[in-house]
């Protein structure tokens, strides 16, 4: 790293203003050349701290320091560019003579500012949180380098794809595609900000589809994941996590719904045969209605949350609202203590509900379609791993959740 150092100081060499002020100027030398730059401020030498180099008014110091941070921002970006850093550039720029060309902007500070307008506009955050995730994964994959907007090509995406699909990350192509879904979501926005970017997702660049054999948990391997149970105090975030996927596996409701769940959207009373119970709520996703019927072990976990029923038909959330990274993250070390050979996210659970319904014969597709809140049978015949042929005699009674 090139050494560079900017130090404030009130310069009484220079002629005293009327109103008996002088002007704060940065000393800042970089490889052994220095210059003196103005920052507009000015300061009377009672209101100066020498000792401390600062004006002593809290409002001129925080002028001064966000002066000098925008100089360190500069120099920093420089450095990961790995352009030379030299006394005439910062000096340039202090001047505004270097005006920042928009196609020369951080992409990660782009994207920051993409997430506060989709926060401002109502996205829900859990929406925002998979934006995030996606953008501190590709901070990761750069390994901390800057990347400007200038940079997005073809080359740049196919490597992160290349990156994605490594050990370090092992994400299947249905988490793949959420990410390259993101950072198009991003990109199309630059453009629309009439910014030049190359939009490699316009057709060169195939986002991968989800690969349907490994997204589900099969009869045994949900058995083994529920054996896991009494391993855990149920204080802890992993017997936490570990309910609310389990939760999910049973009523096929979405991460973001199980996370907005309310005690008054569960009505236990409604019994019958093996139905212990209904859900009735608006999907956070697609704000469209969603009825799905609770069995035995769905309504085993909501009475062991209840306080003894004492929370039903409140407006308190029944499950703790622990960000998705973190819940993937403790699913990912439970499907290895369940000895479960395959790399599932809380997304799985839904998958899961819809495919042993259909692959035990216990429910037909369209009632199916109905309990996950889909609009089209076609999107419900996506989520199913199974021949769809299975669903002709479909049973009316399910038992396969208790």
């Amino acid at each position: 790293m090139d050494k560079f150092s900017i130090n404030p100081c009130l310069r009484t060499d220079k002629k005293q203003k009327r109103n008996g002020t002088y002007p704060v100027y940065l000393r800042i030398r970089i490889e052994g050349k220095e210059s003196k730059i103005p920052t507009g401020i000015e300061v009377s030498k009672e209101d100066w701290n020498d000792k401390k180099k600062s004006p002593k008014n809290s409002i001129l110091q925080g002028q001064l320091q966000t002066k000098i941070q925008k100089i360190i921002t500069y120099i920093n970006r420089l450095e990961l560019d790995e352009q030379k850093i030299t006394l005439e550039l910062v000096k340039d720029f202090c001047s505004g003579r270097k005006k920042e060309n928009p196609s020369q902007m951080s992409f990660f500070d782009y994207y920051d500012k993409f997430l506060e307008r989709k926060r401002n506009m109502g996205i829900k955050e859990s929406s925002i949180d998979v934006y995030k995730n996606t953008r501190n994964v590709l901070r990761k994959f750069r390994e901390g380098k800057e990347i400007l907007i200038s940079d997005i090509s073809l080359s740049l995406i196919e490597d992160f794809d290349d990156y994605l699909c490594s050990d370090e990350c092992k994400n299947m192509p249905s988490s793949r595609g959420s990410k390259h879904k993101n950072l198009r979501a991003v990109i199309l926005d630059i453009k629309r900000h009439k910014i030049d970017v190359d939009n490699p997702y316009d057709g060169r660049f195939r986002i991968p589809q989800g690969n349907e054999k490994e997204i589900f948990l099969d009869i045994n391997e949900l058995n083994a994941m529920r054996g896991l149970r009494g391993k855990f105090s149920h204080s802890s975030k992993q017997y936490k996590v570990l309910q609310m996927y389990l939760f999910s596996c049973y009523c096929g409701l979405r991460y973001s719904d199980i996370i907005d769940l309310k005690w008054k959207h569960v009505d236990l009373e409604k019994q019958e045969g093996y139905v212990k119970g209904i859900i009735t709520k608006i999907q956070v996703k697609t704000q469209g209605s969603v009825c799905t019927p609770l069995y035995t072990y769905s309504r085993s976990i909501l009475l062991e949350l209840s306080k003894g029923k004492s929370l039903l038909k409140t407006d308190v959330n029944v499950f703790d609202n622990i960000s998705s990274s973190t819940v993937n993250n403790i699913l990912s070390k439970l499907t290895k203590i369940a000895g479960i050979k395959k790399h599932i996210t809380f997304h799985s659970a839904r998958h899961t509900f819809a495919t042993l319904m259909i692959q035990e014969q216990q429910m037909g597709i369209f009632e199916l379609s109905k309990c996950l809140g889909h609009k089209t049978l076609e999107m419900t015949k996506r989520y199913v791993k199974y021949d769809l042929a299975a669903t002709i005699n479909s049973a009316k009674e399910v038992d396969i959740f208790g």
